[in-house]
């Protein structure tokens, strides 16, 4: 069977979609280590230099783009399974719910990844698509050459909107939802749990990427709506 039959079976399918998901599981830790500097008590400096550094390096730009690509093969692929395995099934076993064999966090993956998907095209709208090609103020900070956009300002303007911060918490109990069933699947997926190690793939994927990171990324609204920083 050739590579491009292979990836257009249900299996081939789940192996990209946990290839992926692996993938976007690392650049969320990432990108949280970053975005934590807007707590910072600078007037945005280690954020606004974070962001000129990520906009403007010609390898961190390569990736960018990259993983676009990854989120929409990923979606993409996700809801192809998730529509195929319906319509290979499309009368719903009688069961009891004590007995169902999958979780119910597998049963709400679809619900859960259209909120974040709808969540990634309104924060790509409101602060990529801003940074990039929106109009912004510069600011330039001792040590520096040259001035920088001060998205940091921008962010703060855009999270005094309670309605707004309420669509990054939703995005991040869709975050939440998706990452405790997906980083586990993935393993599955490969065939690398085991006995021995399914207590740390558990734990890592409900308590750091489950609970720590969507609670990082949903504390930066709240505590700059509230003016906390």
């Amino acid at each position: 069977m050739k590579w491009s039959q292979f990836f257009n079976t249900s299996i081939g399918k789940k192996l990209l979609v946990g290839a992926t998901g692996l993938f976007l599981c690392s650049f969320v830790i990432v990108h949280l280590a970053g975005n934590l500097a807007l707590l910072k008590n600078d007037e945005g400096e280690a954020f606004n230099t974070y962001a000129a550094f990520m906009s403007h390096n010609g390898l961190i730009q390569f990736i960018a783009w990259g993983l676009k690509i990854v989120i929409l093969i990923h979606a993409i692929l996700a809801f192809q399974l998730t529509f195929r395995n319906r319509a290979a099934r499309p009368v719903k076993y009688a069961v009891n719910p004590g007995n169902q064999t999958s979780s119910w966090f597998s049963r709400q993956m679809a619900i859960m990844g259209s909120i974040l998907f709808v969540f990634l095209c309104i924060h790509l709208k409101d602060f990529w698509w801003m940074m990039h090609y929106g109009e912004m103020v510069e600011k330039t900070y001792p040590g520096e050459t040259h001035p920088v956009r001060d998205l940091y300002e921008a962010t703060r303007v855009a999270f005094e909107q309670g309605w707004l911060v309420a669509v990054y918490v939703i995005g991040m109990v869709g975050l939440s939802f998706h990452l405790i069933h997906g980083f586990k699947s993935a393993f599955q997926t490969f065939g690398l749990n085991h006995v021995k190690y399914n207590g740390l793939i558990n734990f890592v994927g409900v308590w750091l990427f489950g609970v720590l990171i969507p609670v990082g990324f949903a504390i930066i609204p709240l505590c700059i709506h509230f003016k906390l920083v």
